[in-house]
């Protein structure tokens, strides 16, 4: 992942894809190919069903969590863009 990449650049060698380098830049612009989203996936009627599962949807999509200065962030993973996060929440919220 590229947070390891990052913590230990001085022991692995980042592989370059069609000439992108794996930087927090070109993996968030989509540039570098070999990079992926992180999905977490929900069922609308689990969310009546499992106590705490709405919480736990609301909590990860905050912006604390899941914005560029959010938790998520600085564990390595890179944020989506503004009008992708709000269109998760817009999900989470019709839970």
């Amino acid at each position: 992942g590229y947070s390891f990449v990052e913590e230990n650049l001085g022991v692995v060698q980042p592989i370059v894809i069609d000439g992108a380098q794996p930087t927090f830049e070109n993996i968030a612009d989509g540039k570098y190919k070999l990079s992926r989203l992180l999905y977490v996936y929900l069922k609308g009627e689990h969310a009546k069903l499992v106590p705490g599962l709405k919480a736990f949807a609301h909590e990860i999509t905050l912006e604390g969590a899941m914005g560029p200065d959010g938790y998520m962030a600085r564990k390595g993973l890179i944020p989506l863009h503004e009008e992708q996060r709000q269109a998760i929440r817009k999900k989470v919220d019709a839970l």
